[in-house]
């Protein structure tokens, strides 16, 4: 990322703003997959919900090429996020179908690709809602986004592995195979 950045800077094209770049690390190190001049989704969701410092504020300092690394900060928590889709996301999304939010929890909830019509929410063909959990630590944030997401009811569908040490362990695992 500050490659890219550094080089459109020497042509002459300085960047200011948001660089959302995917990666893929290989056998033979990392590989750019691509790059969007917008936030990543859902990892926006996970880091600014815990941005303390006043994002209007950070937005004009980007514009006016002053941001230094102190005027952003985060809380020192943990989130994890957890989408809920269709039923037969992505290749056969079911669409239209009625969805409930029932249950209390304490996550973030982002509605996504929903609609809603005579105060009912019903499904789209992507993602439906997100929760971010937040917590002192992943186990807390994972256990937050976990309970509002299997409130749901409806043709709909989450993963139960997203946030949990498990996983996180196997892919450092995985990444450490490839080096």
């Amino acid at each position: 990322m500050h490659d890219v950045v550094s080089a459109l800077d020497r042509s002459g094209f300085p960047y200011r703003g948001i660089l959302y770049g995917q990666f893929m690390n290989t056998a033979a190190g990392p590989k750019v997959i691509e790059f969007n001049a917008r936030f990543g989704d859902p990892e926006a969701m996970n880091v600014l919900s815990i941005l303390s410092s006043d994002f209007s504020e950070i937005a004009m300092r980007v514009a006016d090429g002053t941001l230094r690394q102190s005027d952003v900060v985060f809380d020192k928590k943990a989130t994890v996020c957890k989408y809920v889709v269709p039923a037969g996301y992505p290749d056969n999304p079911k669409t239209g179908e009625k969805i409930e939010l029932s249950g209390a929890h304490d996550a973030l909830l982002y509605y996504a690709n929903v609609e809603e019509k005579d105060g009912a929410l019903s499904t789209r063909s992507s993602r439906s809602l997100a929760f971010v959990g937040v917590g002192e630590t992943l186990a807390d944030a994972e256990r937050s986004a976990e309970t509002a997401a299997s409130s749901v009811r409806g043709n709909v569908r989450y993963r139960t592995d997203i946030g949990k040490e498990t996983i996180l362990s196997d892919r450092i695992n995985h990444m450490k195979e490839l080096r």
